[in-house]
Formats: structure tokens, C-alpha cells, sequence
């Protein structure tokens, strides 16, 4: 498996799509904060501005995406100058009831923004740092390149299923958003390939190649020697590179994906703590345990006990 897909995969990521709008200028929505959720806004027709807290405003036209990675609060607007209503008053306003279009703003109706607003949840005892790494707000702009024509193609499809109304369609519309995120993160990471950042150690060759190896194998006897190799790399310079591009030493993003696994493996499977210990490259039990309290603050099977149920419980809501 790919290292996006095994962190995706690990972070239990579910789409889910707030409404679609009819919005007329005048208007201007402030969208909350909401640290658990990256937020999601669609431009079908027309053009908006988004502003996120002490950043400048910024001009979206029909075919771009904006994605809120943390759930920052921020301000879509049909102009800068335009104030703000919170979300939850322009929902009571409408009359919206969850159905249908949110339809919004001034008397100018000829010619309405049309978008798709939406969130992303993300499993709050997951982290890692090539999400932690994306930026405040990621901009996805529609383009010529091959990225911006499946993003168009996704965007079509989603908005056609949103406002059809046809049997199935909101079980379609969260997994169509669901790859819509894979998709974005896809394209950020390859157009952010020169940046330092998480995403951008993907689309580094030699990087990507040594990430690749932890993840398919995380219970091997990694040492820095060994991850170096993997990248085509001395010690050294891998080292710093790795360092540079996720926030973190090579061995400490070892042990802190080792303990990410091991936290599924608690939850979702029937393992016992000695087969999780060797799956994720520990020689025993105990050696876990003492690494499992340090990063996580409980051992293994008070984690086990208090999220299993929880896990289950979402699964009976999918």
C-alpha cells in the first residue's frame, strides 16, 4: 500500500456534505471553528472570496476547490468589503432545513454562486505530521493539467448528485467526497513538490522511496542506517532531509507510526498485545507497553478497553 493510502486509511476518513447553495449578492457567510473536521467548498458557478483570520481575502472562480485542513474559521464572501453573518443565522434565516439548497443573500438573482460546502472528519486520536503539515487553507485551482481535469470531473459529479436527488445519491456523495479529498491531497503533493513541507516528502523520489519501505514494513529493525539506504542517501543528508520535510527526526516518526498502528490494531482487531508487539517491531509485550504509555498515556489495554466500543458504534453508523 501507498503511504497516502495507509495514512488515510489509518485516519478513518468519512465525507460528508453540508448543503449546496443559491447564494445572491449581497452575502457573506463566517463559517465556525471546528478543530476536528477539514471543511470543504466546492465552486460550481461563479466566484467567492475566502478569508481565514489575519489573512487576506482571496478570489475563487468556478472549478476551484478551497480546502480548511484543522477547521480554522474563515469567511466566504461575494465581495471583500461584504460583512460576514455566522453560519447558524443564515441557516435559521433561510429556513434551511437540511434538504435541498440553502439559498441566500441580496435581491441580485441573476446570477447566483453556486458551490458545495461539506467537511471531512478525521479519527480525533489519529495524528500525523504529513497532514499536520498542510497549510491553513488549501487552494486547488481548475486548470489545464491533469489533476485539475479529474478535480473538474469529481467536482461535475458531485454537484450532479447533490442536486439530482436520485435514489442513493447521499451514500454517493460522501464517497465521491471522500476521493475528492484523496484527490486534492494528490494534487497539492505533487504541485507542492519544492515546498518543505509533509505532503511535499511524497513527491520527493528519494524521500517517498524510504517512507514507502517504513510503511509497508514498520515491524523491521529500522535504524537511520537502514532508511538512508532506502532513500539512496548517506546517513547524513537523509537525515536532514527528513527532518526538514516532516517536522521530525527519521526514528522518531518510526516509533510515532508504530504507535499509530498499534492504536488500530488495539481497536479494530482481536490481536493479542504479543502479536501487535512483534507486528509493529517490538520484541515483546512489555517493550510495547513501556513505548505505548510514553507517546499515548495509557497502556495498551486501558486504550483497548475504553475505544474498542467506540469503534464499533461507528461502524453500526456507516
Amino acid at each position: 500500500m501507498d503511504v497516502l493510502s495507509d495514512i488515510l486509511d489509518a485516519t478513518r476518513l468519512r465525507g460528508t456534505l453540508y448543503f449546496t447553495t443559491s447564494l445572491s449578492p449581497p452575502w457573506g457567510i463566517r463559517v465556525p471553528r471546528h478543530g476536528l473536521v477539514a471543511r470543504f467548498h466546492l465552486v460550481a458557478r461563479g466566484r467567492l472570496w475566502v478569508r481565514l483570520e489575519g489573512e487576506e481575502p482571496t478570489c475563487l472562480e468556478t472549478g476551484d476547490l478551497v480546502l480548511v485542513p484543522r477547521g480554522a474559521p474563515h469567511d466566504l464572501l461575494d465581495d471583500p468589503t461584504t460583512p460576514a453573518c455566522e453560519l447558524d443565522d443564515v441557516l435559521t434565516r433561510s429556513g434551511f432545513t437540511g434538504e435541498g439548497t440553502l439559498v441566500h443573500g441580496g435581491e441580485d438573482t441573476d446570477s447566483p454562486t453556486r458551490l458545495a460546502c461539506g467537511h471531512f472528519t478525521l479519527d480525533e486520536h489519529v495524528e500525523h505530521p504529513l497532514l499536520e503539515h498542510l497549510p491553513s487553507c488549501l487552494i486547488l485551482r481548475r486548470g489545464d493539467d491533469e489533476d485539475s481535469t479529474r478535480l473538474a470531473d469529481l467536482i461535475a459529479q458531485v454537484m450532479r448528485e447533490a442536486t439530482q436527488g436520485e435514489l442513493g445519491c447521499h451514500a454517493v456523495v460522501r464517497r465521491l467526497s471522500e476521493v475528492l479529498f484523496i484527490q486534492a491531497l494528490r494534487a497539492w503533493a505533487r504541485r507542492s513538490a519544492q515546498e518543505e513541507n509533509g505532503l511535499a516528502a511524497l513527491a520527493d523520489p528519494q524521500l517517498g522511496a524510504s517512507l514507502e519501505r517504513l510503511h509497508e514494513r514498520p515491524g523491521d529493525p529500522w535504524t537511520l542506517e537502514s532508511l538512508a539506504r532506502a532513500a539512496g542517501l548517506s546517513r547524513t543528508v537523509f537525515a536532514q532531509r527528513f527532518k526538514e520535510a516532516l517536522g521530525m527526526p527519521a526514528m522518531k516518526y518510526l516509533t510515532s507510526w508504530r504507535m499509530q498502528r498499534a492504536r488500530r490494531l488495539l481497536v479494530e482487531s482481536e490481536q493479542t498485545l504479543e502479536a501487535i508487539a512483534e507486528d509493529v517491531g517490538y520484541e515483546s509485550a512489555p517493550a510495547l507497553s513501556r513505548v505505548f504509555k510514553r507517546w499515548v498515556g495509557v497502556p495498551p489495554g486501558q486504550y483497548r478497553r475504553e475505544h474498542a466500543r467506540g469503534y464499533l458504534a461507528a461502524l453500526e453508523e456507516t
